[in-house]
């Protein structure tokens, strides 16, 4: 029975800072248009996405291997999840993530949670508020409702991922952002603004895996989310790939 705990590399990697994560489901049914997961598990094409987006189900051997892995203490809070949500439309499998996020928590180990899924998230905060290691955070991108239901068909809104993220500081659970892919740097940054109270630390990257991104002034936005953060006192940190888009010097 193969390890369900990896260690992200590449992008990811900067996310979980050689941490462990795990990828508890196959597909993911938010349908994001610029979703780069049926790519990286080799379902490339219209078809690949198609079949990718039109159900959850859970990997083999779930809770089995979970277990196996959190039998030791991990170091690190444990990354959900880089392709798929714990959070999907499909609510049928929360129960599922509430059984993953119990093995983790009662093996003394600590979760680190990113979604798009907003106040789908809530139920679970009594598992999250037990251990100050424990952190969530929402994936933003717009703040207009149709171009969110443009992109992203399933996801929570915006304004119900900010909800998450308030119930959550509310409740005393860290929080964070993922502000990628930048599709708009207008909307990003408004996202920026309005998550402010709401969220502990911003992690900012850009648009990958689209030619479009190219049409982007990387220079500009990295420059006006830098003063952004700074006037709101926010701790940040940028990407990697969106400091060499800006031309940042990295020596």
């Amino acid at each position: 029975m193969r390890p369900i705990l990896y260690t992200p590399s590449g992008r990811a990697g900067e996310y979980q800072d050689k941490g462990y994560a795990a990828n508890i489901f196959s597909g993911c049914d938010h349908g994001c248009r610029y979703c780069y997961a049926p790519a990286a598990k080799w379902m490339k094409g219209p078809e690949g996405k198609v079949k990718f987006h039109a159900s959850v189900t859970a990997v083999p051997d779930l809770f089995a291997r979970m277990s196996k892995d959190c039998a030791e203490k991990i170091p690190d809070p444990i990354f959900l999840c880089f392709l798929c949500d714990v959070y999907p439309a499909n609510h049928d499998v929360h129960g599922l993530t509430r059984s993953i996020l119990k093995i983790i928590t009662d093996s003394g180990n600590a979760v680190n949670i990113l979604t798009k899924g907003g106040t789908r998230a809530v139920k679970d905060f009594d598992l999250l508020v037990k251990d100050p290691r424990n952190k969530i955070g929402a994936t933003l991108t717009f703040m207009d409702n149709d171009l969110s239901r443009k992109w992203e068909p399933k996801a929570a809104l915006p304004d119900d991922r900010l909800q998450m993220l308030s119930r959550a500081k509310d409740a005393g659970i860290s929080t964070w952002a993922s502000i990628e892919p930048v599709i708009s740097p207008k909307e990003s940054l408004r996202a920026m603004y309005f998550a402010a109270p709401y969220v502990d630390e911003f992690k900012i990257g850009k648009w990958n895996h689209d030619p479009r991104a190219e049409e982007i002034d990387w220079g500009k936005f990295y420059q006006d989310a830098k003063n952004l953060m700074e006037h709101l006192g926010k701790k940040h940190m940028f990407k990697k790939d969106l400091l060499e888009a800006a031309g940042v010097n990295l020596s």
